[in-house]
């Protein structure tokens, strides 16, 4: 399918946000935000035409491969930093979000379209249980990179090593307060995630596979997160400890979403392909 090259055309020009965001570390005077957003939404738009045409919305439900995955879960974090962007004028979360973001869409028409990295939804309960997966992963994965950027801060700040590129991040306090406001979303979305799911199971086989990886891994990092705002609450948790466990609690929905299938498609592969 040819629209499928159309994802690499659209990380190319998220790779030159990066390069114009990276570049403005050093040379001044930066981007501006404006130009920027309107860079980004030609890469989004050209990602929104290819999704599109993957089909991936049918007469019979939803029908997901890997590729659309990704790609859905890539507009929704790019869609997040745009409006951040004109909001807010924040440049220095695109360091880190631009190339996580570009890096997938180069490497989707390499991703296989076997059935076993196939999501189908036919129900409505179905395909609001892929939704708000879909969802809490895209924000999660905003979370983490904000976690990324308090461990870079709380290490230089602390060894005093104030560059430009620290410079050029958010404060501390704004990035710890983007994370738990992000991760405050995400883990409701991947409670409603779960609970969806375990109602659609109950309703097309008439139990809940609660030993299943996804939901297993699902719920582990549920709890996670759980714990994390908890602990929050409670003694006002920050720094290192706080950032790790959301990075923990990605992984954890990273290889229940991917991980497992990704594996699955290995193990099933024929023997020589």
């Amino acid at each position: 399918m040819t629209s499928i090259y159309l994802f690499p055309i659209s990380g190319c020009i998220t790779a030159i946000c990066a390069w114009l965001v990276w570049s403005g570390v050093w040379n001044k005077p930066r981007l501006s935000a404006k130009v920027l957003a309107l860079i980004l939404s030609v890469s989004m738009l050209i990602s929104l035409y290819a999704l599109i045409r993957l089909e991936p919305i049918t007469n019979w439900g939803l029908d997901f491969r890997l590729a659309a995955s990704v790609a859905v879960c890539t507009l929704i974090v790019q869609y997040i930093y745009m409006l951040g962007l004109l909001r807010h004028g924040i440049h220095g979360l695109g360091l880190f979000l631009l190339p996580a973001t570009a890096i997938p869409l180069l490497l989707i028409p390499l991703l296989s379209n076997t059935p076993i990295l196939r999501i189908q939804a036919s129900s409505m309960m179905e395909t609001s249980h892929l939704l708000f997966s879909l969802l809490a992963y895209a924000i999660l994965t905003l979370a983490t990179l904000h976690a990324i950027m308090h461990l870079l801060l709380d290490r230089a700040l602390k060894r005093k090593q104030i560059g430009p590129i620290v410079q050029a991040l958010p404060s501390l306090l704004e990035v710890e307060n983007h994370m738990y406001g992000q991760v405050r979303s995400a883990t409701w979305l991947l409670a409603l995630g779960i609970l969806t799911g375990l109602i659609w199971q109950w309703e097309w086989v008439g139990h809940f596979s609660l030993l299943s990886h996804k939901v297993i891994l699902s719920i582990f990092s549920w709890a996670v997160l759980v714990s994390l705002l908890t602990m929050r609450n409670r003694a006002g948790w920050q720094g290192k400890r706080a950032s790790w466990m959301v990075v923990a609690a990605y992984l954890l929905l990273l290889l229940a979403y991917f991980g497992v299938r990704i594996v699955q498609a290995w193990l099933h592969a024929p023997l020589g392909s």
